[in-house]
């Protein structure tokens, strides 16, 4: 008989079906966390606190003293994350670190200021804690 039907495994089907499927999850969730480590280095940029009726940023806190200069830490790491994205190498725990950054900021200034504290912070302020938070988790499920 010239002709042959040949009957693949379903298993076999199956895992390069997972496999594709696995791939294209991580790959879209290296791309939310270079998607979030992106906002957060712009937020960085953003106005964080009103103090003495100005607008300041992030890069104009850490101008303030010696102590604020770790803020710089919050656009390196997202450089750093984006680019271990990009390289595939390394996101989760370079993008956990980068999530933690604008809470320890917060927790430091909040021992600092105390109760005033929510009173000076601006959506620059906000909008970082969201993007660190969601770059927190989302670079915690990914492989």
């Amino acid at each position: 008989m010239p002709d042959e039907i040949t009957i693949k495994p379903k298993s076999e089907f199956t895992s390069a079906t997972s496999i594709t499927e696995n791939h294209t999850t991580s790959s879209g969730r290296a791309q939310l966390v270079n998607l979030c480590a992106l906002g957060l280095g712009v937020s960085f940029f953003l106005p964080w606190a009103n103090v003495l009726f100005a607008n300041l940023s992030g890069f104009d806190l850490q101008k303030i003293g010696d102590e604020q200069r770790l803020l710089w830490l919050i656009p390196i790491f997202c450089v750093i994350t984006i680019f271990a994205g990009v390289i595939k190498r390394g996101q989760q725990i370079a993008g956990q670190l980068t999530g933690t950054l604008p809470f320890l900021a917060g927790i430091y200034w909040y021992y600092q200021i105390r109760d005033d504290l929510f009173h000076i912070l601006l959506y620059g302020a906000y909008l970082s804690l969201i993007f660190g938070a969601a770059l927190f988790v989302l670079a915690r499920k990914s492989k």
